[in-house]
């Protein structure tokens, strides 16, 4: 039993089943609960179910500090404390998942026998999934490297690339849950009018314009981030009106997602890259 809390500050610490701070208990991981919606009519038996949506979910902490002396006590505490701000949101890793989480709560006691501090924390977490730590890649189309050292070029020449042949992809979103994600284009010469189609459901990404040489578009569809910005360098710009009124800011299932990438003119220099997190019920 081990995590570690990160907060936003980059200060982190980690609670295990050791010294300096020994964790005795962990609790919410593996528990959500939800908010089902109903309409009942007059004079009907039961009701008629229209939707639910997930809670919060509230993660506590419980251990002791331990210590060989007092003042080493307290400069642990005084560390514990500076580390779970509740000023500053923080992520928690567990088990090799991480989840996005803020402090409602982080204390002491002590026994007055033994004169051990005991600590509690409960984190609440406004998105109740757990992430991976590390987002997943996926090239849709993208030239593959056909040369590697040590290199010897023979007279008849070579392949120093090869692009990639189909136009679909199928995704394994491995999650439980549908996720956002974030769509790059990327243009290797002059490209018009990028999208992205969702077979599956018919839903597609469109963006209005002429893409030059090494120009890049970002989409992202995750839930209350949903954007279009441009990117040139270090600079980032929103281009939200390119989008096409049409489009939608679709999110990949659970399981399968079959994916096809298409441009009006020169679909042949477009790179198409998708970048998301599965996400989980519980660890």
């Amino acid at each position: 039993m081990e995590l570690t809390y990160t907060n936003a500050g980059g200060e982190s610490i980690t609670l295990k089943q050791s010294r300096p701070y020994f964790l005795t208990k962990i609790d919410g991981t593996g528990n959500i609960r939800q908010t089902v919606n109903t309409f009942k009519a007059p004079e009907q038996d039961g009701a008629f179910y229209i939707s639910s949506t997930l809670d919060m979910r509230n993660i506590t902490l419980e251990g002791t500090v331990i210590a060989d002396t007092p003042d080493e006590t307290y400069m642990r505490r005084k560390q514990f404390l500076q580390i779970f701000n509740p000023k500053l949101r923080g992520t928690l890793l567990y088990r090799g998942w991480q989840i996005s989480c803020v402090v409602e709560e982080a204390g002491f006691t002590v026994s007055t026998r033994q004169r051990i501090p005991k600590f509690f924390v409960s984190l609440l977490c406004p998105s109740p999934f757990f992430e991976m730590p590390d987002e997943v890649r996926e090239e849709l189309a993208s030239w593959i490297p056909l040369f590697e050292f040590e290199l010897e070029i023979p007279e008849s020449g070579m392949e120093f690339g090869m692009r990639q042949p189909s136009q679909i992809i199928t995704v394994d979103n491995i999650g439980d849950v549908s996720c956002g994600c974030e769509i790059v284009f990327r243009a290797l010469g002059t490209v018009t009018n990028p999208e992205l189609l969702n077979m599956d459901t018919g839903e597609y990404i469109r963006l209005l314009t002429t893409m030059s040489a090494g120009d890049e578009l970002r989409v992202y569809t995750h839930f209350a981030g949903k954007r279009v910005v441009r990117i040139d360098g270090s600079t980032v710009t929103n281009v939200f009106s390119l989008l096409d009124t049409n489009s939608a800011f679709f999110q990949l299932a659970a399981g399968h997602n079959t994916l096809r990438y298409d441009a009006s003119v020169n679909m042949e220099l477009l790179e198409v890259s998708i970048y998301y997190r599965p996400q989980f019920l519980g660890v």
